[in-house]
């Protein structure tokens, strides 16, 4: 019962804090909305242009001032005189509405001279008739005449503002602080809700064209183009409030004109702009006035002719007859580039028209206060769930979960996109969705590793760390059986410890134990070994089960010598242990290894001959009076660079088959002398030639005279009688 209120508890924190986590990345996207903002801009131009792009209708056509133009016609500004003619060519090609993406702010160059010329004749006393013919010549009253007889030109104008053109110095004197009649294109009707917010973009100046040219125009609208946090062009302001008239752009005042000129209506609301009407196309804008663009593709999608074609017709009349003409700058030399989500070189011009293009086929995208309310609920719900799944659901499913959520939510999104032109932003919720699901299992496993890590720990006082992680692992394990592996045994024993024990007071008997044990099993577990048991003074360890090992038998011996080498450390540094010995043997070989004892209590263990070996030589240590004993088969299989010698063969207790035994005396690399042994070892291989090594064992003997191998040795070669053995073999009748 206390394990599922527990398990209830947990569950409970984990959605709180789930929510907890929406609730802060909500918080975030309200105070920092520039990261969201940014993140969610580079999304969309990813979903809007990176697959099949829509087309352009063909309808609105940019008359280029390309480098082609420049080069038959002459170095850019023109004359008004070549704006005269190209009004007055595309009139002959019958345009529905021709725009002006350039501003006439000032007198044409050449007009002034001629002003200069026409005072000088009147100052003269020249007949009224001849000033009156060089007036007729002005390059400005051509353009604006050609103008009006063609009846349906726009002129475009720049607003001053921090928000869109900036002008310095000279150009400030230029900007108007009130309307030129005739006034520029405005909304015919304005609407407002109750409580509406009139919010648009404030402008606090404006550069009409001259008053010549801005009378002869059908309308005039602004041409300015504002860029995103990110520096990139993606949307037109589709109105600007100026001198208290609600302004129209140039882009949609042409493509009113082409639709047959129905009511412009502006709407506000209390969030502020909530809509613009073309008759009775809607037009999706945000609730700052914004209509975003979609662009036919990269520089050069929307159709283009060189004026130079133009004005020499070699342009076929079917290109032009009927269209939307907009005149604009594509020559990179003279400016008019801005940096669009296509790319970054892309001419305004060219952002203009598709602007009029939208509009026309009714092709918009949509991002507006709507879909903002159902972002937010997406994220908070995308959330919750996020949260519900990691509290009752594994790490894997919740994860699967997760991945769900967030391929139903971009399906839905590219759904809304393609469908209705909804750009729905996926950067908020997704970002939502994945910092609840990592918060919330980062909690989950902090929480259930710290109860988990407990019952390890606790665990661990009993087995060994190793096989409480397998059981961690895989469960099924912890039952009653064995299977039979290949391993390496080891048994030490402090020598000697009983009549210690029975000399000692029990506390520091017990202190010195533990500091002892310590040392020693941590030694075996670096070495990847398994503590099967403590035994009072004697440690029993394995290697090769419940994890394999590359080499048993190695990392055994290993062990061992590392174990030796520790005692002699602790010896130099705690005086406790410095007449302390222990003795250590170890055997290889097939042994039964799981879990041994009854239903309610059992041991992971090992049984079996190879075990019994292990324990009888680690005795056998005591009658050698040598630190390290394995049998043959360990050391053949551990092929390591140890200091060694053979002893000879043992029958030990319990057993009739006779054991090959082994001394291990440390590494090649330790500070053994390696001679002892050698000679040892080759005294003993005359013995296989029929010859006695007596001689040399007792050369050796003399040498070192502590050394009870030679002398156990030399007992068994007396106990012949003259008659040397092949072998020298031990029989000893106890442990």
């Amino acid at each position: 019962m206390r394990r599922v209120a527990n398990q209830r508890w947990m569950r409970a924190l984990t959605i709180i804090f789930g929510l907890i986590t929406t609730a802060t990345v909500t918080a975030l996207k309200q105070y920092y909305p520039r990261v969201f903002e940014w993140a969610d801009l580079k999304t969309s131009d990813l979903r809007l242009y990176r697959g099949a792009i829509d087309r352009p209708t063909g309808n609105v056509v940019i008359a280029a001032i390309d480098d082609k133009s420049i080069a038959e016609l002459g170095r850019f500004p023109w004359p008004r005189s070549v704006q005269a003619r190209l009004v007055t060519v595309l009139r002959e090609y019958e345009v529905a509405v021709i725009g002006f993406d350039v501003a006439f702010s000032e007198n044409d160059p050449g007009d002034l001279e001629q002003q200069e010329v026409v005072h000088r004749l009147r100052e003269a006393g020249i007949g009224e008739t001849v000033v009156q013919n060089a007036l007729r010549s002005s390059n400005d009253l051509a353009f604006a005449q050609a103008m009006q007889q063609q009846g349906s030109t726009y002129l475009g104008y720049f607003f001053r503002s921090h928000m869109f053109h900036e002008a310095t110095g000279a150009e400030i004197g230029s900007f108007r602080t009130s309307l030129l009649q005739p006034w520029p294109v405005g909304y015919n009707l304005t609407i407002r809700a109750p409580g509406a917010r009139q919010q648009t973009y404030v402008a606090t100046g404006y550069l009409p064209p001259i008053q010549l040219l801005n009378s002869a125009a059908r309308g005039t609208g602004y041409v300015d183009i504002d860029d995103d946090s990110d520096g990139v062009a993606r949307t037109e302001p589709i109105v600007i409030r100026f001198d208290r008239r609600y302004c129209v752009p140039l882009f949609l005042a042409m493509a009113d004109a082409y639709l047959g000129r129905p009511p412009l209506t502006l709407r506000f609301d209390a969030d502020g702009v909530s809509g613009v009407e073309i008759g009775t196309l809607e037009i999706p804008v945000s609730q700052s006035g914004d209509m975003m663009v979609r662009l036919r593709g990269e520089p050069g999608a929307m159709p283009r002719v060189s004026i130079a074609d133009i004005l020499a017709r070699r342009v076929p009349a079917a290109r032009l007859a009927h269209k939307v003409v907009l005149v604009g700058l594509t020559a990179h030399a003279i400016g008019d580039r801005i940096v669009a989500a296509v790319g970054g070189d892309f001419p305004g011009v060219e952002f203009q028209a598709t602007a009029i293009d939208n509009v026309l086929a009714g092709d918009f995208i949509s991002n507006s206060m709507y879909l903002t309310a159902v972002e937010r609920f997406s994220a908070w719900l995308m959330g919750a769930a996020a949260a519900t799944a990691a509290a009752f659901m594994t790490a894997f499913s919740s994860a699967v979960v997760m991945m769900a959520l967030a391929g139903a939510y971009i399906a839905y999104a590219s759904w809304q996109l393609s469908s209705h032109g909804r750009l729905l932003g996926v950067i908020f919720p997704l970002a939502t969705l994945l910092a609840t699901y990592l918060m919330v299992v980062s909690y989950r496993y902090f929480a259930e590793g710290k109860e988990k890590r407990f019952i390890r720990s606790a665990f661990e006082l009993y087995v060994h760390p190793d096989y409480v992680a397998t059981l961690m692992q895989d469960s099924s394990t912890l039952k009653l059986g064995g299977e039979r592996r290949h391993l390496s045994i080891l048994f030490a024993d402090i020598m000697g410890f009983t009549s210690r024990a029975e000399r000692s007071e029990p506390e520091p008997l017990v202190a010195l134990l533990n500091t002892y044990m310590t040392a020693m099993t941590n030694i075996i577990f670096e070495t990847g070994g398994v503590v099967d048991k403590l035994m009072g003074d004697g440690i029993m360890a394995f290697w090769g089960a419940p994890l394999p090992a590359k080499n048993p038998a190695r990392d055994a011996i290993n062990s061992a010598i590392s174990m030796q080498a520790e005692l002699r450390k602790l010896a130099a540094s705690d005086r406790r242990f410095s007449d302390i010995q222990i003795g250590i043997g170890i055997a290889t070989g097939d042994v039964i290894v799981g879990n041994f004892g009854g239903e309610k209590k059992f041991d992971y263990s090992v049984i079996g001959d190879t075990v019994n070996l292990a324990s009888r030589l680690e005795g056998l240590t005591r009658q050698f009076k040598v630190n390290i004993l394995v049998n043959q088969q360990t050391y053949d299989e551990a092929a390591g660079d140890y200091v060694a010698r053979q002893i000879g063969l043992v029958k030990v207790k319990g057993k009739d088959q006779l054991v090959p035994v082994v001394e291990i005396a440390g590494h090649q690399s330790d500070s053994v002398d390696p001679a002892r042994y050698r000679r040892f070892s080759d005294a003993l291989a005359l013995l296989r030639q029929g010859q006695s090594p007596e001689a040399d064992l007792r050369s050796l003997q003399r040498e070192w005279p502590q050394d009870h191998v030679i002398e156990m040795c030399l007992e068994r070669l007396h106990s012949a009688e003259g008659n040397p053995p092949r072998q020298i073999i031990f029989e000893f009748d106890t442990k």
